[in-house]
């Protein structure tokens, strides 16, 4: 009977944590790529260094911009 209920407990146990991890997953993703103003495009990370290294991430004629957390960045190009 023990063996029983414990076997129930793992079953639930998986379960709930199966369905956190989906969660979780899913409300990060939902607004991952999103660009931080209305006009911005994505650019990839080569051109937002070569950017960097020419200290043009405040240019005249538009900026370059960086979102997102450490394990997963976004690069933006807001004219």
């Amino acid at each position: 009977m023990k063996w029983q209920k414990f076997i129930a407990l793992v079953k639930s146990g998986a379960s709930i944590a199966v369905i956190a991890v989906l969660v979780l997953a899913f409300t990060s993703s939902a607004d991952a790529e999103q660009p931080p103003r209305k006009g911005c495009y994505a650019v990839d990370k080569r051109e937002y260094d070569s950017a960097k290294k020419k200290n043009l991430l405040h240019a005249r004629f538009g900026t370059y911009v960086r979102t997102g957390r450490l394990w997963r960045r976004y690069y933006w190009y807001c004219p």
